[in-house]
Formats: structure tokens, sequence, C-alpha cells
């Protein structure tokens, strides 16, 4: 029997119809299709993962309808967080901006390299995939300074950079922000750096963040100033690849040194410009192949053939989930401590 790999999205038949098959047609698909949720960005790491991967000729199935056998790989958000598998799937599941893991899950994949979960859970780091259709920064801009762009939900950004009186403190030295709408998030032709902050401080490590911001400003070209996160410091360099800011004080302190260091700009970019080759697609295919064809599918094979090793996974799930998965804020506090 042919084991599948299935990538599961809980969509209407409707717009399943209309996914596409490559990655070219993705981002406009993205954004033209009606019907989609606000956050449906939930959903872009299972579907780019399965384009990716069915363009590099890996037997791969895409379904709406949660399957009754073989491997399925999709979101935490996916599945309900009282669903019980049968003892014929092997479940993989991608962790999302969540902390909390799945009680049947037989592995988890976390796009930060440093979120770890507890009880001993299988897990193995795969990186986000860079902005599907992203547009550099404009070479015609040469050294201007001007646009400070934000890609992201305005509610998403720290509230002392979407001020009113931080803007004006812009102005006054040349500097406007730049918040596109989501369908221009691939877009940073205009913008000189990039910002990106959810909160100030050096407390929250946001372990179930993924560096794709960073990702993003290296392949637009463009400094970024970004907050305290386990990610970007994990996969970036502060000071050489980007610039990070804890405080409204070291915001403001790094535009001006940007704007007026035009070489330190050059040197940031270049230095991200490296940096981001081990994270280009072509070489996440890589990993995700080599994850699946030496890991998934071996050990989904031992399982398969071993009827006490599958009824076991489901009553140990059962127990997980009676005892640890009550309170999911517990595996948050956990990773913090």
């Amino acid at each position: 029997m042919t084991t599948k790999i299935q990538f599961f999205v809980p969509v209407s038949d409707d717009i399943f119809s209309t996914i596409p098959e490559s990655v070219e047609e993705f981002w406009l698909w993205q954004t033209t299709t009606s019907g989609l949720h606000k956050h449906w960005g939930k959903y872009h790491w299972v579907l780019q993962t399965y384009i990716y991967l069915k363009m590099s000729m890996v037997n791969v199935i895409l379904t709406n309808k949660f399957p009754e056998e073989g491997i399925v790989i999709t979101p935490m958000v996916c599945i309900n967080y009282d669903f019980r598998p049968n003892k014929d799937l092997y479940i993989v599941i991608l962790l999302v901006d969540i902390d909390h893991p799945h009680p049947y899950a037989q592995l988890h994949i976390t796009h930060n390299p440093v979120q770890k979960l507890p009880l001993g859970l299988a897990q193995r780091y795969m990186p986000h995939w860079p902005q599907i259709g992203l547009l550099p920064r404009e070479p015609l801009r040469g050294s201007r300074f001007e646009t400070v762009g934000y890609f992201g939900y305005p509610e998403n950004l720290d509230d002392q950079i979407n001020s009113d009186v931080f803007r004006v403190k812009l102005s006054a030295i040349g500097l406007n922000i730049y918040i596109p709408q989501p369908a221009n998030w691939h877009d940073f032709s205009q913008v000189d750096v990039v910002l990106a902050i959810r909160k100030f401080g050096v407390t929250e490590p946001h372990l179930n963040k993924p560096s794709l911001k960073l990702y993003n400003a290296w392949l637009a070209g463009v400094p970024a100033i970004l907050g305290y996160e386990s990610a970007y410091r994990s996969e970036g360099k502060p000071g050489i690849d980007y610039l990070e800011a804890a405080s409204i004080d070291d915001v403001y302190k790094y535009l001006c040194i940007l704007k007026d260091d035009p070489a330190l700009r050059s040197e940031i970019v270049a230095n991200g410009c490296s940096a981001v080759r081990q994270y280009m697609p072509s070489e996440t295919v890589k990993k995700w192949q080599s994850l699946l064809v030496e890991g998934v599918l071996p050990l989904h094979t031992r399982w398969r053939t071993h009827t006490f090793r599958r009824y076991g996974h489901l009553l140990l799930g059962y127990v997980k989930e009676r005892i640890f998965w009550r309170r999911p804020g517990w595996f948050k506090q956990l990773q913090v401590k």
C-alpha cells in the first residue's frame, strides 16, 4: 500500500476548487478570492508547503476532507480541540502562532527554532516560507531614506509607534510610516526601512512566532528594525543584519542613525542578503524532502506495522488529553519559565 501524505485545510468546496497549483499564482489567488477569512495567513504555511513540494515532484495530496487513514499534515488551528483520531491516522501538526501542541499528534513542526515542547513530545523545526511574489526595494530609490514600512495588521503594531505623536516626530526628520493593505504585503518597492515590533521590552520571547519579517526584509534589500524576539535572535544577528529595538526611544535613535549613515544601511542589507540564502524556498524544499523521506515515512511505516504501538499511542493521547491538555495556557507558562 502506498502511503498517502495529505495536507488538510478545512475550506469549502468552492474555495478548494480554486486553490492554485503553482507558487506564481498563489499570492494573487489569496488576495483576490472572495470568502477568505481576514486571518487566512494561518493556512499559508500548509498551503505553501504543499505547493512547493508538489512543484518539486513530491507525491503529496491536498484535501479539504479530513482523511480516515495515512499521514495528515495540518495546522493546529485546523483541528478541533476535542478531536480524537482513529488508529489509522498519523498526524503531523504545524504549530502556527500557537504554544500548545495536540495530544494525539505523532509529530509537531515548529517555525521558531527556539520553541521547545514539554513532555518529550516529538518535534522538528522548519523555516517558514518567505513572502511569495515579493517585490524588492526599487534600486532607483538610491540613497533615499523616507519611508518606514510596517507589513502587518495595524492592531499588532505597538501603540507607541502607531500614534500621532510619533508620526509627527518622524515627519520632523523627513520620515513617514507606510502600512499597506494585506494585498500589498509583497510590495517593498517604495520602502526604505522595515519596522516590526509587536511589544517593547525584553521579557516576551514570542516563542510561537517565526522570522518571516526578517526573511522578507533581507530579500527586499532593506534594513529592518525589529523587536526582541527569539526567532530573530536565533536566525539573525542584532546589529549585524538587522537592528533590535526594545523601546520607542530605540526606534527613533536607529531611524536617525540609518538616515544619516547610508553606508551602515548598505552594510546591513549586504549582511542580510548573505544570511537569507539558507532560507530560500529551494533550501527549505530540501529540508522538507529530507524530513518526509528520512523521518516521517520510516516512522509511519514502523508505526503502521505495529498494532500495539498504534493503540498505545491513542491510549497515551487520551491520558495526555485528560491530564495535561485541560489548560492550554500551561504550555506557554512552561516555555517562559
